[in-house]
């Protein structure tokens, strides 16, 4: 199936949510009368749609390096790419409820767990990180933790709006920054060094934030 087709089905999907079953998406007129779909059956079309959505989901943070330049903050970056990744999930909601309902049934959860690491992974490369030592790993699995969290509840949660993303994000980022403070009082410079042995690369930098 070309992008194009994609495009116009994955169009067609999101404004026909609540007729939306993946497990049964050939009952949709628009999709059963594709020819293109005639082979394929639900569970086929419905991977390959939802595995589709969730790439152009993870690619679209990409779009606000230029904004993402101007902070200078680390942590304020990181913060404005979750606010604006999660007001973009809120607006398909329902969708996405539906989309990870069916991925859970079919307990396809490599799927939803390399989503949530490759949006987060995605967030620190737009916010210029340039760690390779074990930082590297510990950020992204943080936010991946923070992003995840505020997803769920965003999905699942009947009455959550956008004003709640903000007090989320901080509520998030702030529970992250107390950790670090204690890690740093915990964490002797001969336990790190250890952890250090294991970077992918002897060429090791710091990196910064989180």
């Amino acid at each position: 199936m070309i992008k194009m087709n994609k495009d116009k089905l994955l169009k067609n999907l999101l404004s026909n949510v609540e007729q939306l079953n993946f497990s049964r998406i050939k009952d949709l007129d628009f999709v059963r009368k594709d020819k293109q779909l005639r082979y394929f059956d639900d569970k086929e079309i419905s991977i390959m749609i939802i595995e589709y959505f969730l790439e152009q989901n993870k690619a679209s943070i990409q779009k606000q390096s230029t904004k993402v330049k101007k902070i200078n903050r680390t942590t304020l970056k990181i913060h404005s790419l979750l606010s604006h990744q999660l007001h973009q999930d809120l607006k398909h909601k329902d969708f996405f409820k539906k989309v990870f309902m069916f991925l859970s049934l079919e307990k396809n959860f490599p799927t939803i767990l390399d989503y949530f690491f490759s949006m987060s992974s995605n967030m620190w490369s737009v916010a210029g990180d340039t760690s390779t030592d074990i930082n590297y790993y510990s950020k992204r699995v943080i936010l991946c933790t923070v992003y995840s969290k505020i997803f769920i509840k965003l999905i699942t949660v009947h009455n959550y709006d956008a004003s709640m993303i903000e007090e989320d994000i901080h509520n998030e980022l702030n529970k992250v920054k107390k950790f670090n403070e204690l890690k740093s009082k915990i964490l002797s410079p001969d336990i790190l060094s250890v952890f250090k042995k294991f970077s992918p690369s002897s060429n090791k930098k710091e990196g910064r934030g989180f």
